[in-house]
């Protein structure tokens, strides 16, 4: 071996040892107690967003003969929130990636919360698509993106585990 091959090997092996102390702190850090803390509030917030989303057919029939509109007319609304708050996941990344996972939730769940609110004063079919249908949904969409992204930022080890139950929040909604 020339003098540069060893020298190769030393500054490899001197990089390994540093990836392997890298990974040991890391390791202080992921898969702990604070984690599962996330997982449990990622579980709620699945369990509230599609709570609220699967849970529309039984609020329909009272909807629909208070505002006198046909089947089809109230479905849109529940059409429509499962829409929005799909077509709001982008947006809601981009919110992710500048303000956080916690930020991010916050907001969505505000906004979500006032919309609710304020749809169940709603007197016309387009004053609760607008409230309940877009608003909501928009909220709600802002709620979900970083229930799903925030518990990758906790676990490495047990990702799949912790990510897991997170999800199982929208079957116990």
């Amino acid at each position: 071996m020339s003098e540069q091959e060893v020298i190769s090997v030393i500054k490899d092996r001197k990089d390994e040892k540093e990836d392997d102390d890298l990974r040991d702190e890391n390791k202080e850090v992921y898969d702990r107690g604070w984690g599962w803390c996330v997982v449990a509030a990622c579980f709620l917030c699945n369990m509230v967003n599609d709570g609220i989303a699967y849970s529309f057919g039984v609020i329909m029939e009272p909807m629909r003969a208070d505002l006198g509109v046909g089947v089809g007319s109230i479905s849109l609304v529940g059409g429509v929130l499962a829409g929005v708050t799909m077509l709001t996941g982008p947006l809601a990344a981009a919110f992710l990636n500048r303000f956080g996972s916690r930020t991010t939730c916050i907001v969505g769940s505000l906004i979500s919360s006032a919309a609710i609110f304020v749809s169940s004063y709603s007197t016309s079919l387009i004053h609760l698509l607008i409230t309940y249908g877009v608003l909501a949904g928009f909220g709600l969409g802002f709620v979900y993106i970083p229930a799903v992204v925030a518990v990758g930022e906790y676990f490495r080890e047990k990702l799949s585990l912790a990510t897991g139950i997170c999800v199982c929040g929208s079957r116990a909604g």
